[in-house]
């Protein structure tokens, strides 16, 4: 008999903590943006397309919706070279630069200045279109329309005004809360059509959806929204107090030379003492002083004034010919006379007058986000920093993930950038919480 209730006798193995709580795999749920993009030519009444594909590992899920310009705000000018060959571009005087270039903006293109500038130097012998003038950024406007190819509805009753629906297109608003989340299936189609309203502005647009995708298969995409996380990935603690989970940012810095195209990437590795949460993400751009200092010749100054129309661009560093510069806005009057001629103006303004283009509420740029603890892309293609992050000048709020996202330890977190405008040192803020003693091997397992 006691042999028989010791074989009946079952070992239950201590359990240590809380009892498990169903939860998800924190790669099975990921912030996702899909962007649409335009090329807008600056004709009212232009019809362009685009489609966005949603990929066949899992659904996506809409949550909000947003959009920004990448403006091309070059215009090239023709100004006259010196026709002695001992002379180059650096000897043009300011007085044959239209003066509307000198107040709203002026540069050497871009794109020449490797070649104009080996070693720093000003070499003669280059044609007259060199020179760019910059216009200021400009509103955009235009109606669009969008289609479920899933559901084959529309989601809108007619074409609505980007200002009507989404805001300004500078990204100085919150992007705008979907009223409810907006399931697209593996494999539909978003097709967005756009119908230019401004003349003469031309540039990228894109259209943004924001929200995150589903990589579980077999699970309700409903059930699905109200997972939180198991006990070793918890992806929403807001309000919880523990020692182990302390509020963190991870920054990526990259340098931005001020090049159109170049390509910048640098990676952020998750240290292996915990695992990583990110619920934000912002950005700027440190540049540096807008001040334009320059070499007046002495030979132009005379009782402690030079004219200003005799200037040579040779006064100007290469740096700031690259990157532009105008007259400052408050010494319009002060540089010119009633009559519209550069005025004569004391030495001592010399370095006061002018300012540079490169400002950090002007950086534009595509960027694109990798996560390698899953290798996968956080977008479906590169995306304008207005249309993705909002205003560069930090007047708007953090972009929020419509999901956390879980970066494992021992992972890195991968930034590259396609500079568009703007030099300096970019940062890109991912704003959350570290998690101590998490490892990597624990996958969301109890």
């Amino acid at each position: 008999m006691l042999n028989q209730q010791r074989a009946r006798r079952r070992v239950v193995p201590r359990r240590f903590g809380p009892p498990p709580s169903p939860g998800t795999s924190p790669t099975s749920i990921v912030p996702y943006d899909y962007a649409a993009q335009f090329e807008l030519r600056g004709i009212p009444g232009n019809i362009v397309e685009d489609v966005i594909n949603i990929s066949v590992e899992g659904v996506f899920v809409a949550t909000a919706i947003g959009y920004g310009f990448e403006e091309e705000r070059g215009r090239s000018i023709e100004i006259p070279i010196p026709s002695d060959p001992d002379k180059g571009f650096g000897d043009i005087p300011l007085s044959v630069i239209p003066p509307e270039a000198l107040i709203t903006g002026f540069r050497l293109d871009p794109r020449l200045g490797p070649t104009v500038f080996p070693n720093e130097q000003l070499p003669p012998g280059f044609g007259s279109k060199l020179f760019q003038r910059v216009k200021p950024p400009e509103e955009i406007s235009f109606l669009f329309s969008m289609v479920d190819s899933a559901t084959g509805r529309e989601l809108q009753d007619e074409p609505t005004h980007n200002l009507a629906s989404l805001g300004k297109s500078n990204g100085e608003r919150p992007f705008r809360l979907l009223a409810q989340p907006l399931t697209f299936q593996p494999r539909s189609t978003i097709r967005v059509q756009v119908i230019e309203q401004s003349e003469g502005i031309s540039g990228t647009l894109f259209i943004v959806l924001y929200g995150y995708k589903l990589r579980t298969a077999g699970c309700p995409e409903t059930l699905v929204r109200t997972v939180r996380g198991s006990p070793a990935y918890p992806a929403e603690i807001i309000g919880t107090t523990s020692a182990q989970i302390v509020p963190f940012d991870y920054v990526a810095r990259l340098e931005l030379i001020g090049r159109p195209k170049n390509i910048v990437e640098t990676e952020v590795p998750i240290n292996v003492g915990g695992g990583f949460v990110t619920t934000a993400l912002g950005y700027g751009l440190a540049v540096e002083a807008s001040d334009v200092p320059i070499r007046v010749p002495q030979q132009l100054v005379s009782e402690a004034t030079f004219p200003l129309s005799e200037l040579p661009l040779s006064a100007f560093s290469a740096k700031v010919l690259s990157d532009g510069f105008r007259i400052r806005p408050n010494f319009v009057r002060i540089a010119f006379t009633n009559n519209g001629e550069l005025a004569d103006l004391s030495v001592d303004l010399a370095n006061k007058i002018f300012e540079s283009l490169n400002r950090a509420e002007d950086v534009s740029f595509r960027y694109t986000i990798f996560d390698s603890g899953i290798g996968r892309e956080l977008q479906n293609q590169p995306i304008n920093n207005i249309a993705g992050l909002g205003i560069a000048n930090g007047d708007r709020p953090f972009k929020k993930f419509a999901r956390p996202m879980i970066f494992l330890p021992r992972s890195t977190i991968r930034v590259t950038i396609e500079e568009h405008f703007g030099r300096g040192t970019l940062f890109c803020v991912f704003q959350g919480y570290k998690i101590l003693g998490m490892t990597a091997g624990v996958r969301g397992r109890p």
